[in-house]
């Protein structure tokens, strides 16, 4: 498993927890650079496996691109060895120097890191907004198209006020259109490159939905892939219902 917010580290450790011969590699943006305290017991330490790295500056293209700001992969990403891949990574507001547009790159950089370290057959767990969003729902679409199994949660405790939820992909490469997936993360890396050294002063520019287009085209889902889009968020939208309601009801306008 490999995570962009391993910090704190909730996560890893519930997966520790459960899974007595389980270890971790994750990747979290330093502290210096705004990130959070790793918090995850000291216990649980020794099958875990933490490298502090900013990793949507990775060189995360198709070739290696000569800039200062970029570093290695590390060694533990370059493989498809990992049964699961979690990206529960969101930009942090006391990121250090952070542009405009590294949520969109944060969200390119995870899935590239995710398609190219998970086995075939593996699990992607991902953190997305909800899909009547169209940068959401064709990544969705693509996660229905990779993997076996696509379900959602959204945990209530913490999140029934988000604009988000963790999409659950299974089966990753064995899917209708596994066979496609290299092709896919080809494209990824080409927008990561577009995303983080494109735009009129090579300092990267913000991402369209067009960008998206290799995946599926906007015209394309909402023609033949919207009843599904829409079956599959209604207990997101039910969700964030509640929340609405809870809201009205201690503001006493309901």
């Amino acid at each position: 498993m490999h995570h962009r917010r391993c910090c704190p580290g909730g996560f890893s450790s519930y997966i520790l927890d459960k899974n007595a011969y389980a270890k971790g590699f994750g990747v979290s943006l330093p502290v210096a650079e705004g990130g959070h305290q790793f918090a995850l017991e000291e216990y649980h330490r020794s099958r875990f496996q933490l490298t502090c790295a900013n990793l949507t500056y990775f060189q995360l293209g198709p070739s290696i691109i000569d800039d200062d700001r970029l570093q290695s992969l590390p060694s533990q990403l370059k493989e498809r060895t990992f049964d699961l891949a979690l990206l529960d990574g969101h930009q942090l507001r006391t990121q250090v120097d952070a542009l405009p547009w590294d949520q969109e790159r944060l969200l390119i950089s995870q899935l590239i890191l995710a398609l190219q370290a998970v086995k075939e057959g593996g699990t992607i767990i991902a953190k997305l907004p909800l899909p009547h969003k169209l940068v959401s729902a064709k990544i969705l679409y693509l996660f229905r198209m990779l993997s076996v199994e696509l379900r959602c949660w959204k945990p209530e405790s913490m999140h029934i006020n988000r604009g988000t939820f963790y999409a659950v992909a299974r089966g990753i490469g064995k899917g209708l259109k596994g066979p496609r997936l290299p092709g896919v993360l080809l494209e990824f890396r080409r927008l990561w490159v577009s995303l983080t050294v494109g735009g009129e002063e090579g300092f990267g520019r913000p991402m369209t939905v067009k960008d998206l287009d290799f995946l599926i085209a906007t015209d394309d889902l909402c023609r033949h892939h919207l009843d599904w889009l829409m079956k599959f968020g209604t207990p997101l939208w039910r969700v964030q219902k509640k929340a609405l309601e809870v809201f009205y009801r201690h503001k006493g306008l309901v």
